[in-house]
């Protein structure tokens, strides 16, 4: 709704309209993004746990496996190219049904944003084509924790390594993070709200470069010893490995 609130002031059954096909269609787009990184994460040899779908986005969680970082590239490029192949679906059929590409009115504040007068097939395939375009540039940004911040880190790897890689997409998000203010005023100004990744912590944590060297355990505590001992059998023998 966050989007309409204007709308929902002055036209209420136009903005339960509009409200209903963003919602479907921002929650069909990310469960199809999630889905592409989980389809390409089994054919890379990485189980998937599950999706995770929220207000603001999505998340696909990965069972923990020793892939390496290239296999982590292609499974995060998957989000995006999903995100293509959706937006040039609706943009094909705008172009089928209404004879021409998705219109822009420049003399209009945010004229990228259909207008009110748009029927419902308009509005959907409209607003469907544009939706995933804004995805695949949120989510190709080098900052964490998007698509794009592991793809970045993936490229520097090789030439900074681990740690510097991570340090550099985090520096990179920080100033993404602070720079998407200047999409949420305005547009807070034009009467649309809308809540832009990346987040702040987690980039800062990168940057910081905390958790990136941990102490080696010590194999002579008694923890440790206890964590090398597996359960099994009925009456709960201890088994060393």
């Amino acid at each position: 709704m966050l989007p309409f609130l204007n709308e929902w002031a002055s036209r209420p059954k136009d903005a339960l309209i509009h409200t209903s096909i963003f919602a479907a269609l921002l929650f069909a787009s990310i469960f199809l993004h999630e889905l592409a990184h989980a389809w390409i994460g089994r054919r890379q040899g990485v189980a998937t746990d599950r999706i995770e779908l929220y207000l603001f986005g999505g998340f696909t969680r990965f069972k923990r496996a020793a892939a390496p970082s290239p296999a982590w590239a292609r499974i995060a490029i998957a989000g995006p190219l999903a995100n293509i192949a959706l937006a040039a679906f609706f943009d094909a059929a705008y172009y089928l049904v209404f004879g021409e590409l998705i219109p822009v009115v420049p003399e209009r504040p945010f004229g990228w944003l259909p207008s009110r007068s748009a029927g419902p097939l308009e509005w959907t395939l409209w607003i469907g084509a544009l939706l995933n375009v804004s995805l695949i540039i949120l989510n190709i940004l080098p900052a964490y924790d998007l698509d794009g911040g592991v793809i970045a880190r993936h490229l520097f790897l090789r030439r900074f390594g681990a740690r510097r890689a991570a340090q550099i997409v985090g520096i990179c998000g920080i100033v993404l993070s602070i720079l998407r203010f200047a999409i949420i005023l305005p547009a807070a100004v034009a009467g649309i709200l809308l809540w832009l990744p990346p987040s702040f912590k987690p980039n800062w944590t990168a940057a910081r470069g905390v958790g990136a060297r941990k102490p080696k355990p010590d194999p002579s505590s008694e923890t440790d010893v206890e964590k090398a001992v597996e359960w099994r059998g009925r009456g709960g023998r201890r088994i060393h490995k």
